[in-house]
């Protein structure tokens, strides 16, 4: 347990659901979680994780090269699900941001 705002700085996780940052090694706080939440919305809208396709290893390579750059949802999504994956992914807003985000709230 730490200050505030510090990141910490080990490799733990399961590497679908790894941030980059975790995979890279760069540290991870918050926005890492909110990357997780990200890819489990995913996984339950699709029943499988970004990447599954793919080996553990491989994702995770992938993960850390692409820093983030992951699949989009299935176009039978709402637009409301879709845009809540993608700001996952490039915004990482917070967990109050996404609280309020009309997906979460119910709004499509």
């Amino acid at each position: 347990i730490g200050t505030r705002g510090e990141l910490l700085r080990s490799v733990h996780g399961t590497p679908y659901w790894m941030a980059p940052e975790v995979i890279n090694d760069s540290g991870y706080g918050r926005k890492s979680d909110i990357w997780s939440v990200g890819c489990t919305v995913f996984e339950m809208a699709t029943g499988k994780p970004p990447l599954a396709s793919m080996d553990r290893v491989a994702a995770m390579f992938y993960i850390g090269a692409h820093r983030g750059l992951m699949p989009a949802l299935p176009d039978r999504f709402s637009s409301a699900a879709a845009e809540f994956v993608h700001a996952y992914q490039h915004e990482r807003p917070s967990a109050l941001q996404l609280l309020d985000h009309p997906f979460v709230k119910g709004g499509q």
